[in-house]
């Protein structure tokens, strides 16, 4: 059975591209335009896997992923950020992760499994994607 991939991103290009992408390597993919319909369908369908974009209406990547990784039944699911962050703000995902583990809060964000930006070299993404589903 193929393994089910959801993608949470707010351009329909990105997932498009994304989908087409999984598609031809044999992923079923779902996707949601943002990230509280992100939330209802990791719920839903169980993927397998979670490709998230950062910044997003409604549910940003970020929180999304903190109820992604606080909930039992979801915490299990690798979430890769596809983000073009870097390139429109200046921010370092790496150090942005990284300061906020050093924090020792309660407030911590959660670092995700792994992270790729935009534009996304599809043999990166695969490499990925296989890497988290072995």
């Amino acid at each position: 059975m193929a393994k089910k991939i959801l993608i949470v991103d707010d351009d329909q290009d990105v997932i498009l591209f994304l989908s087409t992408v999984l598609e031809d390597r044999g992923y079923r993919v779902i996707h949601a335009l943002n990230g509280r319909r992100g939330l209802d369908l990791a719920n839903a369908e169980s993927p397998d896997l979670i490709l998230l974009d950062l910044m997003m209406p409604q549910k940003s990547g970020i929180s999304l992923l903190s109820d992604l990784k606080r909930d039992a039944s979801l915490k299990k699911i690798p979430v890769i950020m596809v983000t073009g962050v870097s390139g429109e703000t200046g921010i370092d995902l790496e150090s942005f992760f990284a300061k906020s583990e050093e924090t020792g809060t309660e407030t911590i964000t959660p670092r995700p499994e792994g992270y790729l930006e935009k534009p996304v070299d599809p043999a990166k993404l695969i490499t990925l994607i296989e890497e988290f589903l072995k």
